[in-house]
């Protein structure tokens, strides 16, 4: 229940965030005029699956605006309030370190799935007017993996904020993760791409060019986002090895997430707990 009680409040504190209205407010009209300038011509119809799977929308929009958010939004949520002092009024309150971390997580999160909506139905219910043709449970299910993708990048941030003891560290750790997630971390795969899958690993290497790549791409989140995501749009997500990337490769990418969603505040909870505050 303590751990509900300081979810409610974060989330009550989060949506009234002016950073979180703003960028809200950039995701939504960004996704709506994609979804005009995606839309085909007359006569002709557009999937719901082909809207999401735009690379416009999946690599453009949602893998650069949606960690961006997530990681603005949260990346105060515990030393915030450790530096004005409210956290030891919180922390006075029958509400354990653990209850404050997790609850921060899961108040954040709740925060940023209703822009995450907002953002897609909106433009759907524009484009369903005209010539979408609306899969319903290819939609929902769309949103409910970027709603996965925002926690993990909240998970990073709590668990950061929780880990650090001033501002301006969180604030310095919340830019350096995205810049090295989103734009550093394609400009570094890129050359080695070239070097070891075209050009062949070098024979000290355990596993092949090929091997290191699918790593490279699995470990940052946003890498097994795309993943689950493009074969999710295209009906082949856990189909037996049907799709692009195959069975393995799509059960690793979900574990990845999965696996950034608990292990930053459980590292940052274990800092947390020895803290001075």
């Amino acid at each position: 229940m303590s751990l509900e009680a300081v979810a409610r409040k974060d989330f009550e504190d989060a949506v009234r965030s002016r950073w979180l209205l703003a960028l809200s407010a950039v995701f939504v009209l960004l996704v709506s005029a994609v979804v005009y300038l995606v839309r085909p011509g007359e006569g002709q119809t557009l999937t719901t699956g082909q809207l999401l799977g735009s690379l416009y929308i999946r690599d453009a929009l949602v893998t650069t605006l949606v960690p961006l958010i997530a990681l603005i939004v949260a990346y105060g949520a515990v030393v915030g309030e450790r530096a004005s002092g409210s956290l030891k009024l919180l922390l006075s309150l029958p509400h354990s370190r653990a209850d404050v971390v997790f609850g921060k997580l899961v108040g954040r999160t709740a925060a940023i799935a209703v822009p995450i909506a907002v953002g897609f139905v909106l433009p759907a219910f524009i484009a369903a007017v005209g010539p979408l043709r609306l899969q319903v449970g290819v939609f929902v299910g769309y949103v409910l993996l970027t709603v996965l993708l925002a926690a993990a990048f909240v998970a990073i941030a709590v668990g950061f904020s929780a880990a650090v003891a001033s501002n301006r560290l969180a604030i310095g750790g919340a830019i350096g993760l995205f810049f090295l997630f989103v734009p550093l971390w394609g400009a570094v795969q890129f050359p080695l791409r070239l070097y070891f899958v075209v050009g062949g690993a070098p024979g000290w290497l355990p596993i092949s060019g090929q091997q290191l790549f699918a790593a490279l791409r699995l470990i940052n989140p946003t890498g097994s986002f795309k993943i689950i995501a493009g074969e999710f749009v295209s009906g082949a997500l856990f189909a037996g090895g049907s799709g692009e990337f195959g069975l393995s490769m799509e059960v690793a990418a979900f574990a990845m997430l999965v696996a950034w969603l608990l292990v930053p505040p459980l590292l940052g909870l274990w800092r947390f707990e020895r803290a001075d505050l």
